[in-house]
């Protein structure tokens, strides 16, 4: 299966190199002023940008960096909050059988199950149709999604547990953690502040031991990585 995904966020590389290259006070003065101009000329705001960062940064760049943000929304409504690459989906292959849950429309699933791996994907709401999951509101799968909530991670030990940027503010990640009785997460985030949140990622620190990071692609301001977790799990003592 191809990476489409992966293709599209390359397209966009040159835009974010860009823009990550802006020194502190142009990166404040672009976001402001921006915020500004949108309000007080919603309609005819992509011509007064051009003509305003033209005397100060770059305007073309500006125009093609607030499209690569709308083309970041579209791309992982379509395919996947996080981007997968080559090293990620191995690693899914490395650690198989998987179970993910919050899987959403299966593109990381199909992409593991298409290079090796025995992967099974749950969402507590697969979008099989048009507007029944709010973070993929268009319709039908990369791969089979069954329905399912976190914890039904706790019927599955035997397989490594993954979630792939779980909901904004949401504990979909510790629901799933303390269902999951088996030894490895996979988990693709950031610190919980724009996947999950917070207090979640703590809590799977708190029990398990980082073993690996794969760094992934990440759009403009989004801190995005796979972290392997590892729980100790102590053979019984024979009596």
């Amino acid at each position: 299966m191809e990476n489409k995904l992966f293709k599209l966020y390359q397209k966009e590389s040159e835009v974010f190199e860009w823009f990550e290259g802006l020194d502190h006070e142009p990166l404040r003065r672009l976001l402001v002023a921006t915020w500004q101009i949108m309000l007080w000329n919603p309609n005819r705001w992509p011509e007064t940008l051009v003509k305003f960062y033209g005397h100060m940064i770059d305007g073309p760049r500006v125009m093609n960096f607030l499209r690569s943000l709308q083309s970041r929304l579209d791309c992982s409504e379509m395919y996947s909050w996080a981007v997968p690459n080559e090293e990620a989906i191995q690693a899914l292959v490395e650690y198989s059988p998987v179970v993910e849950i919050g899987a959403g429309r299966g593109y990381w699933a199909a992409l593991a199950a298409a290079a090796g791996a025995d992967i099974l994907a749950f969402d507590a709401q697969p979008p099989v149709k048009a507007g029944v999951n709010s973070w993929h509101r268009q319709p039908g799968t990369f791969f089979s999604v069954a329905q399912g909530l976190p914890e039904i991670a706790g019927l599955h030990p035997d397989r490594s547990l993954f979630l792939c940027w779980p909901p904004w503010n949401s504990d979909v990640l510790s629901q799933a953690v303390r269902s999951y009785t088996g030894k490895t997460v996979i988990y693709v985030g950031d610190d919980g502040h724009g996947a999950g949140n917070p207090q979640s990622y703590a809590e799977l620190a708190a029990g398990m031991t980082k073993t690996r990071v794969v760094n992934l692609p990440r759009w403009p301001g989004v801190e995005c990585r796979m972290e392997v977790w590892q729980r100790a799990i102590w053979p019984r003592m024979s009596s």
